[in-house]
């Protein structure tokens, strides 16, 4: 059974919200808080009946808000830039920290597009470390920083099981190190997107412009690494044998994610 969220107080929820917005939305909707809160005495506070009273409470509750909203925005504002620099900068993946690996990530799917989200923590996440939202739809992301072993199938289980719980379209798993084959033939036809260590190194390198891969240690050798689609450039090419057709009982690489993506191509190429 999949682990669920504890519920958050509306404070909570709004400080999640604000993190991710511009700057600028969050100061001005702290504003015009505090205007609506000033101006609520002066319509309905005159007097000492229940009207003023009820007038100078919400007074305070929408100023404490603006002071949560305020907050949650210079936060997320910070944390953009940190996020900025370090994924701008010369750092070398076995530099980062567990939790700099999840920053690094969440600026690399900014910079895809998607509306990102943290989550992570001590809390009962079912794994996830971000959440992806962008004009394909919600993905959830679980951040694997692990510089000497190789992903197993169990953890992709447990995230692929609380899709429906996150009301997600899709999973995404990144490693700084590999992937077993057992786990790329469980992501196999899912909405399951593998990305490691090697592919990552090229896609950052890509998106950076550079044409040199981001600079990292040699990975240890715990498993192949697997090559990366070169049609969708999000699934990974897999052995597959044909069954069927004058090819019957010949190998191929296939793209994990058919049938989405359909590339193939003979092992001899």
């Amino acid at each position: 059974m999949s682990r669920r969220r504890a519920p958050k107080s509306p404070f909570d929820e709004a400080a999640d919200v604000f993190e991710q917005l511009p700057l600028k939305v969050g100061l001005l909707t702290a504003a015009g808080l505090l205007l609506i809160g000033w101006v609520l005495p002066l319509l309905f506070g005159s007097g000492s009946g229940f009207a003023a009273v009820y007038a100078q409470l919400g007074k305070l509750m929408l100023w404490l808000f603006a002071a949560v909203v305020a907050s949650a925005a210079l936060v997320g504002a910070g944390r953009r830039a940190m996020d900025r620099g370090r994924f701008d900068s010369d750092v070398t993946l076995d530099d980062l920290t567990w939790s700099q690996f999840e920053s690094y990530l969440a600026e690399y799917f900014r910079r895809r597009g998607a509306s990102v989200t943290h989550r992570g923590g001590a809390v009962a996440d079912g794994g996830v470390d971000l959440v992806l939202d962008d004009v394909s739809g919600r993905r959830i992301v679980q951040a694997k920083h692990w510089k000497s072993r190789s992903v197993g199938v169990v953890p992709l289980r447990a995230l692929w099981g609380i899709l429906d719980d996150e009301r997600a379209q899709g999973a995404v798993v990144v490693t700084s190190g590999q992937f077993t084959p057992d786990a790329v033939r469980f992501a196999e036809g899912k909405r399951l997107e593998l990305i490691g260590r090697d592919q990552f190194v090229r896609l950052v390198a890509e998106m950076k412009g550079t044409g040199s891969p981001l600079p990292v240690a040699p990975a240890p050798a715990v498993a192949e690494a697997a090559e990366a689609c070169p049609r969708c450039r999000r699934g990974v090419l897999v052995t597959k044998k044909a069954h069927r057709g004058r090819n019957a009982g010949s190998e191929f690489l296939s793209c994990s994610r058919f049938p989405e993506c359909k590339y193939a191509r003979d092992l001899a190429r």
